[in-house]
């Protein structure tokens, strides 16, 4: 039975990435592609959600990597900040729940809490190494736009507005029914993970992944970077 399934091996996650990457580059639909490899590999979902959140055809991954903004330069523009994308990312870091690079440059999790996610005794931590990293390295301003359906996300956004000011960051940080049609496509940098996110930005930035290594935090996951020459 399927619930009954181990993890597969890590040399068995990159042959199957490898596999999966193939297919896409040759067209293949990308959910069938994810469908065969899974089945003869005999991945379970979580493997499954690695490779879907980590591997993608060579030429997106590409596409992807020529928009994300590398050095200081990003901090000339307003920073728009994918705040939940952002937020999570990094409470996972400091939990060490199972993170994948992806071949198209981006830090993700998979433990896919969006929906269910709620203000934990790690929430502190994650919002204060965010904000220690923003004073270090401060943008001409940032926009922190939370997911307002998604649980506490008022109460979050305060607790960031109020963090703003403490470390005499210009900015700020709400609420919204759908960040995504907030964030400006020119003359600036939105700061995200998310597929979606990062193919509708003209430049983004990797802010979880800055955060992991500004803070020395470990990772704990598979890194498909390679796939595409990163």
């Amino acid at each position: 039975m399927p619930s009954c399934q181990q993890a597969a091996s890590g040399e068995k996650i990159y042959q199957a990435a490898r596999d999966f990457l193939w297919f896409q580059d040759r067209g293949y639909p990308r959910e069938a592609a994810l469908q065969w490899v899974g089945d003869r590999f005999a991945l379970v979902r979580t493997d499954r959600d690695l490779l879907r959140r980590g591997v993608f055809s060579q030429s997106r991954a590409l596409h992807r990597l020529a928009k994300r903004v590398r050095g200081t330069r990003w901090r000339r523009y307003p920073l728009w900040v994918d705040a939940h994308n952002v937020h999570i990312t990094v409470e996972s870091l400091f939990l060490q729940r199972p993170m994948v690079l992806a071949n198209d440059g981006a830090l993700r999790d998979v433990a896919g809490l969006s929906r269910s996610y709620r203000l934990s005794e790690v929430t502190e931590v994650a919002l204060k190494a965010i904000l220690s990293f923003l004073q270090a390295f401060p943008p001409v301003e940032v926009h922190f736009l939370f997911d307002a359906p998604m649980s506490q996300s008022g109460e979050l956004a305060a607790r960031y507005r109020e963090s703003l000011q403490k470390h005499g960051l210009a900015g700020e940080a709400m609420a919204v029914p759908v960040p995504e049609k907030h964030f400006p496509r020119s003359e600036s940098v939105i700061a995200s993970s998310d597929h979606a996110v990062v193919e509708f930005s003209m430049h983004w930035l990797d802010l979880a992944r800055w955060v992991m290594d500004f803070m020395g935090l470990p990772f704990s996951g598979y890194d498909f970077r390679g796939l595409s020459g990163e």
